[in-house]
């Protein structure tokens, strides 16, 4: 039976790790929605090496375990003189795998927008910039939104791997609370109600840009 008293107790003690969590989301979301734009760049480029490339890196990020992606970086990088943090680490393959996923949508995104649009633009006197600026890219955004979320989420969840090399974030800071009480339901439902939180609190936020920028036909 669930000890209440003890989840209400010791929730404040994983407010370190939830921190740390955060950052490890912020600074992952930024790094993939960043690599995700050279990507997208790159597989959508007229240039058979890059796109090439995109390619390439797309297959083998989205076909390799992000666990295996993080311990190659934090134990194998220093086989070459590099020693990334653990944080760094943790950080980057969630950026690098993530960055495919998104790189994807932004490729789907801007090429459902039909290319009567562009057409029409640079009829207009418009840059293929200037249309791709002010045409293509306001609807494309729009259709972003739920994809982006979901992958959001995603990362918010994986961030629990970074325990794994001993980031301080909320799954290991658990494991550690556990070791002291040894109340292990009490424990991991506290972590599951937190990262539920997170998680509902990015579903919101995407519905309501979804309310706000409607797509339209």
């Amino acid at each position: 039976m669930f000890d209440l008293a003890f989840m209400m107790r010791n929730l404040p003690y994983l407010q370190e790790g939830l921190l740390v969590t955060l950052q490890l989301v912020a600074l992952s979301i930024t790094g993939a929605l960043t690599g995700g734009a050279l990507v997208a760049a790159c597989t959508l480029s007229r240039w058979r090496v890059l796109n090439g490339l995109g390619r390439v890196y797309i297959e083998v990020m989205r076909n390799t375990p992000v666990l295996v992606q993080i311990a190659i970086l934090y134990f194998g990088l220093p086989s070459i003189g590099l020693y990334p943090s653990a944080v760094l680490s943790a950080v980057l393959a969630l950026s690098m795998q993530n960055s495919a996923y998104i790189g994807e949508i932004y490729r789907a995104a801007i090429q459902s927008v039909s290319i009567r649009q562009t057409e029409s633009a640079l009829a207009l006197g418009m840059t293929s910039w200037a249309a791709f600026r002010h045409v293509v890219l306001p609807q494309a955004s729009r259709r972003m939104f739920p994809p982006l979320g979901s992958q959001a989420i995603f990362i918010i969840k994986d961030t629990s791997i970074a325990s794994t090399i001993a980031v301080a974030e909320l799954t290991h800071t658990g494991k550690l609370m556990l070791d002291r009480s040894g109340a292990p339901y009490e424990v991991f439902l506290m972590i599951a109600l937190l990262y539920l939180l997170l998680t509902s609190s990015v579903f919101l936020l995407v519905k309501g840009l979804e309310h706000r920028f409607p797509v339209k036909a």
